[in-house]
């Protein structure tokens, strides 16, 4: 295996003595991205970090171009409304949380507490070849973690068992991990899981923050026969844009685009990343001229 230093990578890997499949995952600059524009709790960027890293590593197993949105609906006891995550095939995302107005979220509260009491998690796949016709999947929020919850939604809804090891830090900010999915056309790999699994437990968070990912795989699998792919990078890509902002003023009826344009200017603030888009007078009076055309 050779040395791979870059802190945002994803790494694909085998084992050719095992039937099961992994991806091994670190990233920085992404979480930034996420968290550092928001005034979030603290619990809350946690939870979107650990997200964000159990989105890519999914996305990461995907070969067929669709894009995934990993979205927990927590229960009307718990503080938040929903927190997601949206990946597309070449490991960009983005995604956000909304907080409740009438339940107040303190920085320590815990995943479970998060979670409330009834929340599911729903996975939705978008085919490349044909967007509309989505796929969607439905697993009750398991309030231990993530990565367990998930685990569950393979195990239930796709007979697929599954191992996910996740970690994050929201003052750096960080995130990665590792899952290990078994081949499904291999029989006999239920043993081989859980062998590689008690390996996996092995990796400590200062081990994945700090060597090459590629070290990481030696150390853990020293004795097993593994083959690693080139690496991705995951980025943090928005969906927001100036554009798509003026095409939502510009769906506006037309008292409610003058009442704005009457005032002096207004803004819109993306509720993913945080960037904000300013429009002045003169741009909402040009809006109006074209909503008239």
């Amino acid at each position: 295996m050779s040395a791979l230093t870059d802190q945002d990578s994803v790494i694909r890997f085998l084992f050719d003595n095992h039937g099961v499949r992994g991806e091994i995952l670190r990233m920085q600059e992404p979480c930034e991205k996420l968290i550092l524009t928001r005034n979030y709790p603290r619990c809350i960027k946690a939870m979107l970090l650990e997200l964000a890293a159990a989105a890519e590593l999914f996305s990461a197993t995907l070969k067929d171009g669709s894009e995934v949105m990993v979205q927990l609906r927590c229960g009307e006891n718990s503080p938040v409304k929903y927190a997601l995550i949206n990946t597309r095939d070449d490991l960009s995302f983005y995604g956000s949380a909304q907080l409740r107005d009438d339940i107040p979220c303190r920085d320590d509260l815990s995943f479970a507490d998060l979670a409330g009491t009834g929340g599911v998690l729903v996975l939705t796949i978008f085919p490349a070849d044909d967007p509309k016709n989505k796929w969607q999947g439905i697993v009750e929020i398991d309030p231990r973690s993530i990565s367990a919850t998930l685990e569950n939604y393979f195990r239930e809804s796709q007979q697929l068992p599954t191992r996910l090891f996740i970690w994050s830090d929201s003052d750096k900010p960080c995130a990665g991990g590792v899952m290990l999915q078994v081949i499904p056309e291999i029989k006999g790999n239920a043993e081989s899981l859980e062998h590689l699994s008690i390996l996996t437990q092995t990796l400590t968070e200062k081990e994945l923050f700090s060597l090459p990912l590629t070290e990481c795989l030696s150390r853990l699998f020293a004795h097993e026969q593994v083959r690693v792919f080139p690496p991705r990078e995951p980025v943090f890509r928005c969906i927001c844009s100036r554009e798509r902002c003026v095409q939502a003023l510009l769906n506006l009826p037309h008292a409610q685009l003058e009442e704005i344009a009457s005032d002096n200017g207004t803004s819109m603030t993306c509720q993913h990343c945080g960037h904000i888009y300013r429009f002045s007078a003169e741009d909402l009076k040009s809006l109006l001229l074209r909503q008239a055309q």
